[in-house]
């Protein structure tokens, strides 16, 4: 079930109704079944609607008790011994979910037109908010946390006592914890970057999940915490996150990490506990980075880092082969260069 703070639900819509406004066509289940709600394939129940694209993601989900499954028609068979109970063929089966989720389920919005604190915000005693700031329906914020100059809380935001949100920062589809340090300009909370590709060109994929930070984290100037497609971004407990950093939708960081300035992580990373990484590291799409593991500055991670590992380079890799590598590199090129030079 979608988290009612953030969204609101339009369904219940039947089936057939669903399939229909999505040009799908309906191969498996009662047409006047209900769907009322969205989820991601592994966490659908039989009031909601996913997709599946391939084998590969079907086997990460593990089962389905979705009631509606998007699907192409070469994987009905799968979708079906996977326990789904409606499906749909399609064949661009994302774009026809997306379809249907927007029939289903809708982001609450910032009233910009109401007064700049919304009268039905939860503000402890003790808070201070500046008159600059907007402050959205049903926000709640803890005592002693200061909102700064034009920084927006939209619809459903919960901060937690003693938190500071610099000028500028702007907050959405978020829930954060107490002692949180978010600098001016940070964005925490927008839609990622899904892209449908359609006969039309192409779409933004809808977001539906949210934004989840630990106690005592610092988000940097700048930088962008996305929220998820489905579930939750999550940022553990007394992470420091530096300037101008990209955290993509359903990253999850574990405790205790440190981010320099302008990294980026792509959608899906598990990073563990206690991880560094320099700046302008980079981490490919659904990677896991191990417990205190060490990413050197400009790396390019494409693969798994196991526990406690250092690695480094572009692609990354560990340390002691990246240095041996560059020192072969090296000898390589001072050979070359003698060379040359005896031969003039």
């Amino acid at each position: 079930m979608r988290d009612r703070r953030f969204y609101d639900v339009h369904g219940p819509h039947p089936l057939a109704v669903l399939v229909k406004a999505t040009g799908a066509r309906l191969v498996q289940g009662p047409p006047d079944q209900c769907i009322t709600d969205v989820a991601s394939l592994g966490a659908a129940g039989p009031e909601d609607a996913t997709f599946a694209i391939n084998k590969r993601a079907l086997a990460s989900a593990g089962h389905t008790r979705a009631g509606l499954c998007f699907c192409p028609q070469s994987l009905v068979p799968d979708v079906a011994a996977c326990g789904a109970h409606g499906i749909a063929v399609s064949d661009n089966p994302q774009a026809a979910f997306a379809r249907a989720a927007l029939l289903l389920v809708a982001p609450k919005k910032l009233d910009t037109a109401g007064p700049w604190v919304s009268g039905d915000a939860d503000i402890a005693d003790g808070a201070r908010i500046d008159a600059a700031a907007r402050i959205g329906a049903g926000v709640r914020i803890g005592a002693g946390t200061w909102v700064g100059p034009f920084a927006t809380l939209e619809p459903g935001c919960a901060v937690g006592r003693n938190c500071r949100i610099g000028a500028g920062a702007s907050i959405a589809f978020s829930v954060i914890g107490e002692g949180v340090d978010i600098r001016p300009g940070a964005v925490i909370g927008q839609a990622g970057l899904g892209v449908l590709q359609t006969a039309q060109g192409n779409r933004p994929m809808p977001h539906f999940g949210i934004v989840r930070i630990g106690d005592d984290v610092r988000i940097g100037a700048n930088t962008c915490v996305d929220r998820a497609v489905f579930d939750e971004t999550v940022i553990g407990a007394r992470t420091q996150i530096d300037n101008q950093v990209q955290i993509a939708h359903n990253v999850r960081i574990g405790e205790d990490c440190v981010l320099a300035g302008m990294c980026g992580i792509s959608g899906g990373v598990v990073i563990g506990d206690r991880v560094m990484m320099g700046g302008r590291a980079g981490v490919c799409d659904h990677v896991q980075v191990g417990n205190d593991a060490r990413v050197g500055a400009a790396a390019a991670v494409m693969k798994d880092i196991p526990d406690g590992q250092t690695w480094s380079g572009n692609p990354a890799r560990p340390l002691r082969q990246y240095l041996r590598e560059q020192l072969i590199l090296r000898d390589l090129a001072a050979k070359t260069r003698n060379k040359d030079e005896g031969d003039d």
